[in-house]
């Protein structure tokens, strides 16, 4: 049996702390994971980092894979940079995780945790897209799992509540 797992991680300027928070301890839980699971099942992991439009980059992927020393490699290599207005690109980190990427069809969960602390841009073209992505997340069988950091408002709260809502996944604040 497979799992995937996908992290889609905002790593703007204001996101230093949650991203060293992250570096120190996603390899303990994918750890446990793997060791609860033995021979059982295989998991498939993708770190996926986006910051803004204007930035050094909008959207640094990687694709899934089952070596977990590749993705905690991906995921040491990111410093936290950029942003420098309130929203961030996260129609198009999350449009990339969900689109862009190759989802096992054989796997028994999907998870895409959205790791963020800031709102997308608010036009009506972002927040179409964002809707349309969390859809297409739900009807692939993907579960959203918004998880929030500190400095989120109400309105991107309620726009992460919907994603959760919509896809099944479980909003967090961390």
């Amino acid at each position: 049996q497979v799992l995937d797992l996908m992290f889609v991680i905002d790593t703007t300027g204001s996101m230093g702390d949650e991203l060293g928070y992250l570096k120190s301890e996603l390899a303990d839980v994918i750890r446990r994971v793997s060791s609860d699971n033995e021979n059982e099942l295989l998991i498939r992991t993708s770190v996926n980092f986006y910051r803004d439009e204007g930035d050094e980059y909008t959207v640094r992927p990687f694709p899934f894979s089952t070596y977990l020393d590749e993705v905690l490699s991906q995921l040491s290599s990111q410093t936290a940079d950029g942003g420098g207005d309130y929203e961030e690109a996260v129609e198009q980190g999350l449009d990339n995780g969900v689109n862009e990427h190759d989802w096992s069809e054989r796997a028994v969960s999907r998870l895409l945790f959205l790791v963020l602390d800031a709102p997308p841009h608010h036009t009506p073209e972002i927040i179409s897209s964002i809707q349309e992505t969390t859809a297409r997340a739900a009807a692939l069988g993907i579960r959203i799992v918004p998880i929030a950091a500190s400095g989120v408002d109400k309105n991107t709260e309620f726009l992460l509540r919907f994603m959760d809502i919509s896809t099944g996944g479980t909003y967090v604040f961390l």
